[in-house]
C-alpha cells in the first residue's frame, strides 16, 4: 500500500478518534454517567475500525499481516471492550457484558476464519 494512502487512513482515524472523544463528552455532559462516557467512544472507533477494513488494502506486507486483517481484529476487540463497558453500566450484574463480550470474540473467529478460507 502507497504511503500516501496510509497517511489518508492515519488522519480519517485522527478525525473519527476526536469525534468519539467528543460523543463521550457530550454524553458525561447530558447523562452525568462516566462509565458509558468512556465505553462509548471506544466503541465508537470499534465500529469505524471494523467498518474501516472492508476498505483497506487486504494483500499482506513485509509485517506479517494486511492493513484489513489487523483493522478488523482491532474493531472487534474495542467493540468487544466498550461494548461490554456501556452494557455493565445499564446491566443488573456482570454476566450481561462478559456475554456480550464473548459474543463479539466470536464473532471475530468466524470472520477470521471466513477470510482464511476464502483466501
Amino acid at each position: 500500500m502507497s504511503e500516501g494512502s496510509n497517511r489518508n487512513w492515519g488522519t480519517i482515524t485522527a478525525a473519527v478518534v476526536l469525534i468519539a472523544v467528543v460523543i463521550g463528552l457530550l454524553y458525561f455532559y447530558f447523562t452525568g454517567l462516566w462509565l458509558p462516557a468512556i465505553g462509548l467512544p471506544i466503541l465508537v472507533i470499534g465500529v469505524y475500525m471494523l467498518l474501516s477494513s472492508f476498505l483497506r488494502s487486504s494483500e499482506p506486507d513485509r509485517y506479517g499481516t494486511s492493513d484489513s486483517g489487523a483493522a478488523t481484529l482491532f474493531g472487534f476487540i474495542m467493540i468487544a471492550i466498550g461494548g461490554a463497558i456501556v452494557a455493565y453500566q445499564y446491566a443488573d450484574n456482570i454476566i450481561i457484558p462478559i456475554v456480550f463480550a464473548i459474543v463479539i470474540i466470536v464473532l471475530y473467529l468466524v470472520t477470521a476464519m471466513a477470510r482464511r478460507k476464502s483466501n
